[in-house]
């Protein structure tokens, strides 16, 4: 054949195969160059291993052609020759089972298949590399749990006396186990229980508690998890002791619920559902809340089948406002001057209120130019239930009027709530 490479497929295994070539030019020949003997040597095949606490445990079908197979063991690192650590392994020819090891001890096996060549020297295989690890049987994670957390869900679990613990989230169990493992590292709790946040996508995940312990892996019972996806765009908006929200509801919601707290102490003062359809045909929101400072949280739910997911919560922190009512009462002779009293509902700090005659037929809303201040309450901090009360004579010979009270100075939690028009007349 012409060219300068022959690919021999013809060539079986365990066969010395020997090759000249020579140079053929205008019928004349050259010397044969001759190649040293050449010779395929496969590997075994069908390599199983068995690992447990007693011993290691090794099968695998040997070529035909093969002579005999050798194993080498090797502690830590893999057999090179017969060098320190290294040992020679006894087998039947298609396995061994190697119970001269140490639980915990990283082991290396090298199986190799042996030939004899036609010359009678042997010629090994390069030989596949085994690792183990022998020891106690990995065990699984029973109490797996998840949970609703501050910011997603918290995964918890009664770590195994051996192995490692992953954790593994998917649309399905078997998909979970087949990605990559979740990210972080667990935190032991005073109950001993390890914890992991979680980030789970919105709609049905499985989670799977994988334990590891050297080449050795068993997954616990998966968790099912219904994760809501939470609102958007929360706003809020106060009017006395009425707050009213708004938010983008995400897809496939039809449910909320929203809970409001005392900013100062956090407890619980009351909670609402409500649904979309309710919220569309109201435009939002809307509840009495008290008139402190508040913390407002909104969820929306998922129902699947029996269980209710509720999403991460999205949250709205309002400032108090205090709402002073004021009185307007006729006293004295001939019932010409007005008693004057403000009381509130809560503990606030009262501001500097002015009490103000204005000339009229049209009720004042604001101050003006036309007003005549007939006394001013300096600000103090006021009880629940407390009442401050002053006397004024308006001046009847700019009748007709009205009396009416405005804050001075900083304030603006604080709001004056009017009583009726009939009172404030003059």
């Amino acid at each position: 054949m012409f060219g300068v490479e022959l690919v021999d497929d013809r060539i079986g295994a365990g066969v010395d195969a020997h090759y000249a070539v020579v140079a053929v030019r205008d019928g004349r020949v050259s010397e044969a160059a001759v190649s040293a003997p050449a010779m395929i040597v496969p590997d075994v095949s069908e390599v199983r291993t068995t690992v447990d606490e007693s011993g290691v445990s090794v099968s695998w079908r040997r070529p035909p052609e093969a002579v005999r197979v050798e194993v080498l063991r090797g502690a830590g690192a893999p057999p090179h020759g017969k060098g320190t650590g290294v040992v020679s392994v006894e087998h039947h020819g298609s396995g061994f089972r190697d119970t001269s090891v140490r639980a915990d001890q990283e082991y290396f096996y090298r199986v190799r298949a042996v030939y004899l060549t036609s010359q009678g020297w042997t010629r090994g295989s390069q030989g596949l590399l085994i690792r183990a690890v022998p020891g106690p049987r990995a065990e699984p994670v029973r109490d797996l749990r998840v949970d609703p957390g501050e910011g997603g869900r918290v995964a918890s679990w009664t770590p195994p006396k051996r192995g490692r613990v992953r954790l593994y989230a998917g649309r399905s169990a078997t998909a979970a186990t087949s990605g990559a493992p979740v990210e972080g590292e667990p935190v032991q709790g005073s109950d001993g229980r390890h914890r992991l946040p979680l980030s789970l996508p919105a709609g049905v995940s499985h989670v799977v508690a994988m334990t590891e312990d050297g080449e050795r892996r068993v997954a616990g019972s998966p968790v099912r998890v219904v994760v809501a996806p939470p609102v958007t765009g929360l706003r809020a908006e106060r009017f006395d002791t009425v707050v009213r929200l708004g938010w983008s509801w995400p897809e496939h919601t039809s449910s909320a619920l929203v809970t409001w707290a005392a900013e100062t102490d956090g407890e619980p003062a009351g909670w609402e559902r409500r649904t979309r359809v309710r919220y569309d045909a109201e435009g939002g929101f809307e509840t009495p809340m008290g008139s402190g400072p508040l913390v407002v949280t909104v969820r929306t739910t998922i129902h699947s089948g029996a269980e209710e997911a509720l999403s991460v919560p999205t949250t709205v922190r309002l400032p108090g406002r205090v709402v002073l009512d004021y009185r307007v009462e006729p006293v004295g002779l001939l019932r010409r001057e007005r008693l004057v009293h403000l009381s509130t509902d809560v503990p606030c700090r009262m501001p500097r209120i002015a009490v103000v005659f204005t000339p009229g037929e049209v009720q004042p809303h604001a101050r003006t130019g036309r007003d005549r201040v007939l006394s001013v309450l300096p600000a103090r901090d006021l009880a629940a239930g407390e009442r401050v009360s002053v006397r004024v004579r308006p001046p009847w010979d700019a009748a007709p009027g009205w009396l009416t009270c405005f804050p001075l100075g900083p304030g603006g939690d604080v709001r004056l709530r009017q009583p009726s028009v009939r009172e404030l007349r003059l």
